[in-house]
């Protein structure tokens, strides 16, 4: 009898320290788990290839894989979801809060600043050139854009490609290109005003028009680069949100270094900006005028 309740006595023991072992390795999962914030991403859904919506979880494309890299190795404290909606709508709920970071092929704008916080480090190199039409050989750069008296597409004053012409006409008042302020024009428009000969160009990014003309395959070419242009990504501004800022700069900054930035740019947009002649590009907030 009596060996009887020391046996019972040791196993209500042994039982007691096992609970309690488990409710120490729950609360410690718990506390794991709570300390990993999700970031709720946004990306425009007619822009691939620089994001292709797969699920919830999952995002292909160039920025996706970028995501994706800079995932793994932050998965101790984010886990990224993504969402893509429409052009218009991206900005809407990024001011609102309902998503955390916004992705896309986005230039610095200061009018955006004032609301958004924004990469300090570029994801990618835009790449500025003219479209002009195949058979014109006469348009080559500004300069002789301005020459020829050239029509320039309009560009909207918020756009920073309005802003690389308006500086061109600041440094060269002998050589200015006429430049006219515009809202919205999609691609397929404007590719077509250029091939009605309503305009003689539109300055455009590079990896862009690549895009653009494997599907509508318009008597259209490239002019020699103009500038260099920084890409961000657009963060929700809160008092919460810097960190994650300052995060992400650190991993792309290590990815530009490692050659990541190059590999992928090639892969998915077919070129690598990412040179030695363009390591000057640093600054996000400027544009870099190819040097003659």
């Amino acid at each position: 009898m009596k060996k009887s309740r020391l046996a019972l006595i040791a196993g209500t023991a042994v039982l007691a320290l096992f609970l309690a072992s488990c409710g120490k390795s729950d609360t410690a999962s718990s506390t794991s788990s709570s300390k990993v914030k999700t970031v709720q991403i946004v990306g425009p859904s007619a822009s691939q290839p620089y994001q292709i919506y797969k699920s919830k979880d999952k995002m292909s494309g160039y920025n996706g894989d970028i995501l994706a890299a800079i995932q793994k190795d932050l998965k101790n404290k984010y886990k990224f979801q993504y969402q893509v909606t429409e052009a218009n709508s991206v900005f809407v709920g990024l001011q609102s809060g309902k998503y955390d970071l916004a992705v896309g092929n986005y230039y610095y704008s200061t009018e955006r600043a004032k609301t958004y916080d924004y990469s300090r480090n570029p994801t990618l190199l835009s790449d500025l050139r003219l479209v002009v039409r195949k058979d014109d050989n006469k348009i080559t750069d500004l300069a002789s854009l301005a020459k020829t008296n050239g029509k320039l597409e309009p560009i909207d004053v918020a756009d920073p490609r309005y802003g690389i012409v308006e500086n061109w006409n600041k440094q060269h008042p002998e050589q200015k290109v006429t430049l006219k302020s515009s809202g919205f024009v999609d691609t397929a428009n404007q590719f077509k005003d250029i091939v009605n000969k309503q305009y003689d160009a539109i300055l455009y990014p590079r990896t862009n028009f690549d895009t653009a003309q494997k599907k509508l395959n318009e008597p259209l070419k490239l002019s020699k680069s103009i500038a260099v242009f920084p890409v961000v990504y657009y963060y929700h501004k809160s008092s919460t949100s810097t960190q994650l800022r300052k995060d992400i700069d650190k991993e792309l900054l290590k990815l530009r270094k490692n050659g990541t930035l190059a590999k992928l740019s090639q892969k998915w947009l077919g070129s690598d900006p990412f040179t030695a002649k363009n390591d000057r590009a640093t600054d996000v907030t400027k544009s870099y005028a190819q040097e003659k």
